[in-house]
Parts: structure tokens; sequence; C-alpha cells
């Protein structure tokens, strides 16, 4: 049987195809119309799954429509009870509801590696829920997952951080992650961080905005200084609940920010997932009823033919420093992880100025790097959280600073995809890079530039005149 999931309607539409309980394709909706967060499921992405997979027997939505309209009305958001459904919804008529938080931990608890453990939700809001607990239970090979623990609407973190990444000039639901960077750059103004903080304190609903009587070059540190007290006094709670045997999956856009996700470093394992906003939803909402375990495997995309060319990418970037690979099947989600990537050479000084410029990226935005397993504690101090898919931030020690100054933000933290043993391509590239150059890293950032999704087809490569594609 052919199910598809989906998300769609608020942003970062995605769908997923399923055949009977095995995952066979997944993408955000973005890469198949060209629109930055697009939140509808274009036609050409319908008619691809179509042709593909063939006609879905079920599709699933990644929350519950009715009870959102409900929380509209008693928001101000709507005047009346209204029903506004998606595009998609044209198309199809029979339409199963989930609900948002439970499509977030199924999504996360489905494809980790662990039996038992927790399952941590944090987001914006989805119908009133803005943070779940969960608990993962095993009967055999049954699987389901019971809810202990909820926050609702209008008390929210992820509102919070969107309302102050509106507030800094930044486009909320889009550019947390650039205000994330941006609160790196300056000191942080201890005023404007009371005014956050006596905000929340004070439940403060950050839906409607907030004005803060301030420059806005001083809400971004701020901020993240008010999110991260917020995030460990969380985090805390759950490492003394009861029911915590040291595994934690996370999950929700604010699994998004690499900067607080050090701090889970206190769990024995921690796991997010490869899209663990809303757009991997939609998995998480077929995953709700098939209730059985798949592979994290992010390469679930439109697929580009050809063998991964390792020495061709070791060649240019000796020759030029950098070079782009559109091979494979595309990666779900925000992430470039090697299929659809820009790869620099961390040995020129200048790089991240460099690749700024090409993607006309704010002087500010620090790069990925990659890196073997086996290298990082070479380079890096308190290793904790393991960052298959760039969710996490590590602080570098001198040397790394000094010899690699490229890969170093502001803060002294690099943003790592950790290469263990699940992608050989990315693990035979580095051991082959490292063997000739002697440099453990290679800088990974997007096939895109600055405001457009990251390139999916042959076709979205012609955008790119001054860099060769491999």
């Amino acid at each position: 049987m052919i199910s598809w999931g989906i998300t769609s309607g608020s942003h970062d539409g995605s769908l997923c195809v399923f055949d009977n309980s095995e995952l066979v394709f997944a993408t955000d909706s973005e890469r198949f119309s060209r629109i930055k967060n697009d939140k509808e499921i274009p036609i050409n992405l319908i008619e691809y799954a179509k042709k593909q997979y063939g006609n879905p027997q079920k599709i699933y939505f990644y929350e519950n429509l009715n009870i959102k309209a409900e929380r509209k009305v008693f928001s101000g958001q709507n005047l009346k009870y209204e029903v506004n459904k998606p595009i998609i919804f044209d198309y199809f008529d029979d339409i199963e509801y989930t609900d948002h938080h439970l499509s977030h931990a199924s999504y996360g608890f489905y494809t980790s590696p662990f039996e038992e453990c927790l399952i941590l939700v944090i987001d914006a809001i989805g119908e009133w829920e803005t943070l779940t607990l969960w608990e993962s239970k095993v009967d055999k090979t049954e699987y389901d997952l019971k809810k202990i623990k909820k926050w609702k609407y209008p008390k929210s973190l992820g509102l919070m951080y969107s309302a102050c990444t509106q507030a800094s000039g930044f486009k909320p639901n889009e550019e947390e992650y650039i205000m994330m960077g941006a609160s790196s750059i300056k000191p942080e103004n201890k005023k404007v961080t009371e005014m956050i903080r006596d905000l929340w304190e004070k439940e403060f609903n950050f839906h409607k905005g907030v004005e803060l009587n301030c420059e806005i070059n001083d809400i971004p540190s701020s901020a993240q200084i008010v999110y991260e007290e917020i995030f460990k006094d969380i985090i805390k709670e759950v490492i003394d609940h009861k029911k915590n045997n040291g595994n934690l999956v996370f999950c929700g856009g604010c699994a998004l920010n690499v900067k607080a996700n050090r701090f889970l470093k206190d769990f024995d394992n921690v796991y997010i997932p490869c899209n663990p906003g809303d757009g991997g939803s939609s998995v998480g909402c077929v995953l709700s009823r098939t209730r059985k375990k798949i592979s994290p495997n992010p390469y679930l995309g439109h697929e580009i033919d050809g063998d991964y060319p390792i020495a061709e990418i070791i060649q240019n970037l000796n020759k030029s420093s950098m070079v782009g690979v559109a091979k494979g099947k595309a990666e779900f989600g925000p992430r470039a992880l090697g299929n659809r990537s820009i790869f620099g050479d961390p040995r020129v000084h200048e790089l991240k100025d460099i690749l700024n410029t090409i993607k006309g990226r704010e002087f500010f935005r620090p790069f990925g790097a990659m890196i073997l397993k086996e290298d990082l504690k070479d380079w890096y101090h308190d290793i904790g959280v393991f960052s298959p898919y760039m969710n996490c931030v590590y602080t570098a020690k001198d040397i790394t600073v000094q010899k690699y100054p490229s890969l170093i933000h502001f803060d002294k933290t690099t943003r790592l995809q950790i290469i263990d043993n699940d992608n050989l391509n990315l693990r035979n590239l580095l051991q082959q890079w490292k063997k000739e150059t002697g440099c453990p890293f290679i800088v990974n950032t997007s096939l895109n530039v600055k405001g457009q999704p990251i390139a999916n087809t042959k076709d979205d490569l012609k955008s790119f005149k001054n860099l060769i594609i491999l």
C-alpha cells in the first residue's frame, strides 16, 4: 500500500511516500517549487510522487486543522471559527489528521536507535501544545508513545525566539538560524537580556510579537542567552525525571538551535533527526500509524545519477579551494550533508569570507564542516552529543582556532557533521583527503545562494556560473 505523509499550510511544507511500512521518498516542498520555505505542496511534486510511486491509497496530515482553528479564535488570529485548508486538500478528499506533537515525537522516536527513551518536543506551537515530553513503551516488537508532560499556548520557548527574530529584523519562522549566528557577534547588553527574561517570567504572549526599546543588534545575543537559560531548566527537569534512562530524542523546530543543543551533553545518548522541524513531521504522521522503526537515512529525495566523485573533489579542492557536488539522492531537511553541497578547503584562512561572498550571505554567517568521528577529540572540547546531521556546535581547541580559522565562529565553535560508518562516500572522502593533505576537515555548506532553496535537480545547477559542480 502506498501512503503519503504531508506537512503543509504553515511553513516548511514536505511530502513523503511509504510503500507499506518502508519510507521510499521524502522531500521538502521548496526543493521542487524553488520557493524558500514553501508552505504548500507544489503540483510538480505531487505529479512526481505519483509517477515514481503510484497514487496514494492513504494520506496523513501532520496536524489537526479543526483543533488549530479553535486555538486561532482563542488567540485572536481569526475572528470566527474557520478551518483554513492548504492547497493539497484541493487535490485529495480523504486526508487523515494527526496531532502535531505526536507527528514530531513519532518521527524522532521511530528513526532513533533507542528502544526505550524519553522524547522531548519543543517548537513554537502545534494545535495548542508548545512543549511535550513522551516516553517510549515497548512490548516485544510493539511500540507506543505516552505523553507525560506538556506546555500549552501561549507559553512557548519557540514563540519567544521567533518574536525576537522578528524584532532583530529577520524573518520569523525562517531566519531564526541567522539570528542564532548573529548572537555571537556583539557582547551582551544586560538590560536587553533582563527585558526579555522579565517578559518570559511574566508569561508575556510572544505570539503577538515584541517591541524592545533597544538597538536591534543587541537583541540576538540576549535572545539566545534567555533561550539557553530556559532550555537548561527544561533539560534539568528531564534529566531528573524518573523515566530518564539516559537516552533522549529531541525534535521540534527548537531542535535546530545548534548552539543550545550543546547543553544536551549530560544525557548518555542523544538523537536529533535530520529534519527535526515541521518538515520531518510528514514522515512522523505516517510513523504514528505504522509504529515501526525505520532507518534514519537522510538521503531520500530526488536522485542525480552517477558515482560519488571522491578523486575529483580532492583534485578541485587542492586546485581552487572549493567545489560543488550534486550526486545521489538529495538530503531531507535543511542541511546539506554531502549530496547537494559546496565543499571548501579549510586550510585557506580567508575561505569563510570567500564563500559568504559567493553565496551572498551576511559576513558573520559561519559554515559547517565534516570530520571523522575518531578525529573529533583531537580538535574539540566537551564531546557529548553525536552530530551526524550538523545538529550541534562544538568548542574548538586552541590548535584548531590557530590552524583552521575559517572553521571557527566568533564564539570559537564549529557546527560539525560527524562521520561514523553510515556514510561510506564521505568516510572514504575524508580519509583520502586527510591522507593527501594532513587536514582532517572539509568545509561543507549547502549548494545554494542566500534566499534560494538547496539545489535539487540538474536544472537547478545552471545558476552556479562560477562554481565547478561535479
